[in-house]
């Protein structure tokens, strides 16, 4: 529930960010009323309508780069090391499954509600285009939403064709993460400010914490691979089966 409630709240309310400078606003305030003069139109309220335009625009970006981050960069993640490491081998919790599909069902509607945002923030603007950084985001939302039709095609274990559906939805998976993780960078990027650094970092730093979490379970795992003594005979058959 949370998830969700964080979802309306940044749309609702904008995380102060930094901004752009009171002279490029006004630049582009004033592109926008010699553009409405040009066109024949009475350009009187004209920069005024045109800072409203600008500071909504801000807001949905921002509101944009959050929710992508939180859902594709940060939630999809999470998923993935909780379902590789809290099933049974190194970590047994029985709420792997349940953590896994909130985790996984959570991110993809957050970033979908962001990737939304993104596209209509596109085909809004006639002066930026980003074309990589909407092809790549049209990809990753076509394969998460693969990804979460696959769940209710998932076939039961003794199905002959359920290695292969596990196969499919783990390299799915990790393509997803990869190229998510690759097109929040491609966003900030596009960031035309010195607010540009503050995203990047902030992101740096959440990677940072999921792969040392994730490297923390790996080498418990090696541990344990490397001890048999310490190893139950359920956890030596769940390991083997593991690494085939």
């Amino acid at each position: 529930m949370c998830f969700y409630c964080l979802v309306i709240f940044t749309l609702l309310f904008a995380l102060p960010m930094p901004t752009l400078s009171s002279a490029t606003m006004e630049h582009q305030v004033q592109a926008t009323s010699v553009e409405s003069t040009e066109s024949g139109v009475t350009s009187g309220l004209r920069p005024w309508k045109g800072q409203s335009n600008w500071r909504r625009s801000h807001h949905l970006k921002n509101a944009h780069g959050i929710l992508n981050i939180i859902g594709w960069g940060v939630l999809l993640p999470t998923g993935a090391i909780v379902a590789r490491n809290f099933r049974n081998y190194p970590l047994k919790c029985d709420e792997w499954y349940q953590l896994h599909t909130q985790c996984q069902t959570s991110g993809y509607m957050i970033g979908t509600v962001g990737w939304g945002i993104g596209i209509w923030l596109g085909n809004s603007s006639r002066q930026y285009t980003l074309k990589a950084h909407r092809t790549l985001g049209i990809v990753v939302f076509t394969f998460a939403t693969l990804q979460m039709l696959a769940l209710w095609l998932q076939p039961k274990k003794e199905n002959e064709c359920r290695k292969l559906w596990e196969i499919y939805h783990i390299v799915l998976g990790y393509a997803v993460i990869v190229l998510s993780i690759a097109n929040i960078f491609e966003g900030i990027g596009n960031i035309r400010s010195h607010a540009a650094e503050v995203w990047r970092w902030v992101y740096v730093g959440m990677l940072i914490v999921l792969a040392l979490a994730a490297v923390a379970l790996e080498i418990c795992r090696w541990i344990k691979s490397k001890n048999p003594q310490q190893m139950t005979f359920e956890d030596n058959q769940i390991y083997a089966s593991q690494q085939i």
